[in-house]
């Protein structure tokens, strides 16, 4: 915008020329003088200066576009990290408790004589799927830990 501002401002320009010609004719040396009147401003200036500040406005609203795009997909990124951690948490505390529990109940039914040996690999296999799926949902948050660092960078120096 400042370069379209300074068209409406006279531009002045000097010019000293030193020519070496045939000895027939003999050495020239000229000056000059042009000045550029900005003539009919309203018509030539005033429309670049318009556009031009449209231009940087329009640049702007894109740059603000741009940071509430990115900060609603940290949000986004954010929420999906918690809602991870929170099934992570879940499984831990819940699940696995719950499978070891039945597995602890059906291997001292099987030494009663009250379960068959089909009920405890069964209670044991759903303890081991629960530990897998708990080291799936760990994988899930760091993997969300990772993307975020990477993407939006760390507060750590």
């Amino acid at each position: 915008m400042a370069l379209a501002r300074a068209d409406k401002r006279p531009d002045w320009s000097w010019d000293l020329t030193y020519q070496r010609r045939d000895p027939m004719y003999g050495d020239m040396v000229s000056i000059g003088a042009t000045i550029g009147l900005p003539l009919f401003g309203r018509t030539r200036q005033d429309p670049v200066i318009a556009a031009r500040a449209s231009t940087a406005a329009r640049v702007g609203y894109e740059r603000q576009a741009a940071r509430r795009a990115l900060a609603a997909s940290l949000a986004a990124d954010l929420a999906d990290h918690a809602m991870h951690h929170d099934r992570l948490m879940r499984a831990r505390t819940t699940l696995e408790p719950l499978a070891a529990r039945r597995a602890n109940l059906e291997t001292a039914s099987y030494a009663a004589g009250t379960a068959s040996l089909s009920d405890v690999l069964g209670a044991l296999l759903a303890l081991a799927e629960a530990r897998i799926d708990i080291l799936d949902r760990e994988a899930d948050v760091q993997r969300d830990g990772v993307r975020i660092v990477l993407t939006y960078g760390s507060d750590a120096p």
